[in-house]
């Protein structure tokens, strides 16, 4: 079984054997423990609803104590279970303007580049004189 996605030949040895199986245990847990969550936290807030409305106590309201939590839980599942394919739409999202972004910083920046080369070549060049000429003769 290959360990990486299809496509993907680089650093293969940086992923686990197993990491195909976790991420599908992952994506089919986190989604499974977070809807749960959900329906355990709605009861509970049906629940304390309804009893404000007749007067008595809320009788399922200790269902908030389970599914916030599975909530909490089921949403970090999914959020390392679905991490590459979000890093993976962020990246290509975020490319297109990183390179536009450098295309014109290039463009615009050309003559700033010039000015700080031409006055780093000139200290150099003056450097090198003041050397040159504090040495004694029978050096150079």
């Amino acid at each position: 079984m290959n360990p990486t996605p299809a496509g993907n030949t680089r650093n293969r040895q940086f992923i686990s054997p197993k990491h195909l199986k976790i991420r599908r245990a992952l994506r089919t847990a986190g989604p499974v423990v977070l809807v749960i969550g959900i329906l355990f936290t709605a009861t509970a807030f049906i629940s304390f609803l309804t009893a404000m409305n007749s007067g008595e106590w809320p009788r399922l309201f200790w269902c908030a104590f389970i599914g916030l939590p599975l909530m909490s839980v089921g949403a970090m599942l999914c959020m390392f279970g679905f991490m590459g394919a979000f890093s993976r739409y962020a990246a290509a999202e975020q490319a297109p303007v990183a390179a536009g972004t450098l295309n014109y910083l290039a463009d615009h920046t050309q003559e700033g580049v010039k000015t700080v080369s031409r006055a780093v070549a000139q200290g150099v060049a003056e450097g090198l004189r003041e050397v040159q000429s504090q040495r004694p003769p029978s050096i150079k």
